[in-house]
């Protein structure tokens, strides 16, 4: 059993006490943050075990994924190639917390490699259709082109970041396009301050705003390193390595909760504060599981495992009645 703060002193939200009576604690720490309550109750309806609502307690370290034999054997052949690529930052919260934006990738997107990409190809092609998307190559978590090599040699080292998601895909051409993803379920952006640090790091992203000019303006160079928009900022970097080192077309694509106001707007503002065209795009979470489950007829296991998906991360529509108490 792993060590979690006793429930007899874990203080309840003061409101949403028959929700909280039925399926688990909501702390009294989330105060007015609506995305945040409404997230973590659609998670104690799916968790349904009166403890806490985003929490799992044993040590069952699968849990946290859909129930769906053919994901969770997924899921554990994807972790093992994430740990030999040393790139899985926090197994704690992929496991234990299911408010964490890490078990929610692998559950949307390693089913999109069933059926040789058949949902998957229909599903990007409908949500990006701009990139003229042939078909997909491949989907992996936790990768950044490169990875392959050791981690000195890597040719992408933007702080050992990486992206959350990777696709792959040949256009209509035949060309290969790559599109990296970063996926926010409740979490903020990274809150650091590279504009107030000295030395080597902050020389480097000063270096590569100019260096890729076509993209980055100069006069934002605070803008992008302060704490609103850095985060954002090193993952366009990434893209820009990549269609620089691997001459690829490659596209940064924010997946969002349609809750997720301040991560909306963040976006928004920030593909105002760079120069090409669709080259960060925001996509949210339903989108992509209302598109899989339409694109899923012929496949009845897919399609109901996108609706308990739907469910678990989008319909807020349940939570009607106790968000009015």
């Amino acid at each position: 059993m792993k060590k979690i703060v006793p429930i007899e002193k874990f203080k309840p939200h003061e409101k949403f006490k028959e929700f909280q009576k039925k399926y688990g604690a909501i702390p009294a720490s989330d105060k007015k943050n609506e995305h945040l309550i409404k997230s973590r109750m659609l998670q104690g309806i799916y968790r349904n075990q009166n403890v806490y609502c985003n929490y799992i307690l044993e040590n069952s370290s699968f849990v946290n994924f859909m129930r769906n034999n053919q994901l969770k054997k997924d899921a554990e052949k994807e972790l093992i190639e994430i740990k030999k690529r040393e790139r899985l930052t926090d197994e704690k919260r992929l496991f234990e917390n299911l408010l964490s934006s890490q078990p929610m990738a692998f559950n949307i997107f390693l089913p999109l490699k069933w059926y040789e990409f058949s949902v998957g190809n229909s599903v990007f092609k409908e949500l990006f259709p701009f990139l003229n998307i042939k078909h997909l190559v491949d989907i992996k978590l936790e990768y950044v082109p490169g990875d392959e090599k050791e981690k000195k040699d890597r040719i992408i080292n933007i702080d050992n970041s990486c992206f959350d998601v990777y696709v792959e895909y040949k256009n209509n051409n035949d060309e290969t396009g790559c599109i990296g993803i970063e996926v926010k379920y409740t979490e903020p952006f990274s809150q650091s301050d590279y504009w107030e640090e000295t030395g080597y790091r902050k020389e480097r992203y000063i270096k590569a705003i100019k260096e890729y000019s076509k993209q980055f303006f100069k006069k934002n160079e605070e803008k992008y390193l302060r704490p609103t928009y850095n985060q954002l900022f090193r993952n366009q970097l990434i893209v820009e390595e990549v269609k620089a080192k691997f001459n690829m077309d490659c596209i940064l694509a924010i997946v969002h909760s349609e809750g997720d106001v301040n991560c909306i707007n963040t976006v928004a503002k920030f593909r105002k504060l760079i120069k090409l065209d669709n080259s960060c795009v925001s996509v949210s979470i339903s989108q992509i599981v209302q598109s899989a489950i339409k694109a899923s007829a012929n496949y009845p296991e897919m399609k109901s495992l996108y609706k308990d998906i739907y469910k678990r991360y989008c319909n807020y529509d349940l939570l009607n009645k106790f968000w009015e108490e």
